[in-house]
């Protein structure tokens, strides 16, 4: 299953007031809903790749809607072959629509502004993009590190509208056009994770930040060995560099050039080719020459020069 389902299944796990499933199913309709005319009269078919989800907005339709409401399932021809679930509604769908600011019948579209007055309702807010979320919404799974979250409209009108709804609750969604269609997303891991608690998925939260947070971490162990085995590599090929020059001063007879303290590192550096400037100062202090690691840099510095002197 998805990550993005799961998000979907989840949100409609919870109990909704009436006005709050009005909402919910407002927005879902809106982008979800296609209107059909038969001889009969107009019918709205609603449909879902997820089972649990179609279950759940029957359940919450039928606290609203009176009329007849028929289930089946289709097999898509696709190359997953995957079921597709429908709910189709027969009876009196000009009238539900209409009650509920969900279609203009007088211009045969949806109503792409919701019905809230004032300072509008969090609550309702959040149920009605809940809704457009379920119908039209799409999140990437917290496995990846491709942090992405969208709704795809297909009017630049609605993909603006979602944008605005949400910039008044601090998400800064972007939107892009995308073929026939316009994508409003957000595409930071926090700004993510905080849209999923404002539509009320706390499992998928917690999943998603757990996910996050042990990759992060991973990351960080594999970037800190990545570090210790460049500078293991780093001061291997400096020891062994430095030891080249050593000999070469030692085969030109020229030893006695350096001063006491630079043979003595030297030498302590020729049996120990691996040791950092750190580890090499410390057993120049335990033989009694007081030295920092800016001094071994500068001894280091003069037997380089005298090596190069001679070809080295």
């Amino acid at each position: 299953m998805s990550f993005a389902r799961e998000v979907k299944e989840e949100i409609l796990t919870h109990t909704f007031t009436q006005d709050q499933t009005i909402a919910l199913l407002s927005g879902f309709i809106k982008y979800n809903g296609e209107l059909i005319y038969t001889n009969h009269g107009a019918c709205l078919r609603l449909a879902s790749s997820s089972n649990n989800v179609i279950r759940r907005l029957f359940s919450l339709i039928k606290t609203i809607y009176s009329g007849n409401i028929e289930i089946s399932i289709i097999q898509t021809q696709k190359l997953k072959k995957n079921k597709v679930y429908e709910l189709l509604l027969t009876d009196n769908v000009i009238e539900f629509l209409t009650k509920y600011s969900i279609y203009d019948i007088a211009k045969n579209d949806k109503i792409i502004e919701i019905n809230l007055s004032g300072d509008l309702n969090q609550s309702l807010v959040r149920a009605y993009i809940s809704g457009v979320f379920i119908a039209i919404g799409s999140v990437n799974s917290p496995e990846t590190t491709n942090y992405h979250l969208e709704f795809q409209t297909k009017e630049l009108e609605s993909a603006n509208y979602l944008k605005e709804i949400l910039e008044q609750y601090d998400f800064h969604f972007k939107v892009i056009a995308k073929r026939s269609k316009y994508i409003c997303y957000i595409k930071k891991s926090l700004a993510v994770s905080d849209f999923l608690k404002f539509v009320d998925a706390p499992i998928a939260v917690m999943n998603f930040e757990n996910t996050r947070i042990n990759r992060d971490f991973s990351n960080n162990v594999n970037r800190m060995i990545n570090i210790d085995i460049y500078n293991q590599q780093k001061t291997l090929f400096t020891g062994t560099k430095q030891i080249n020059q050593i000999n070469l001063i030692k085969q030109k007879n020229l030893f006695s050039e350096l001063s006491e303290k630079a043979q003595m590192l030297a030498n302590i550096r020729q049996n120990n080719p691996e040791a950092s400037f750190s580890e090499l100062e410390i057993m120049m202090n335990e033989k009694g020459i007081a030295i920092t690691k800016s001094g071994i840099s500068n001894l280091f510095k003069i037997i380089s020069k005298l090596a190069e002197s001679i070809g080295g």
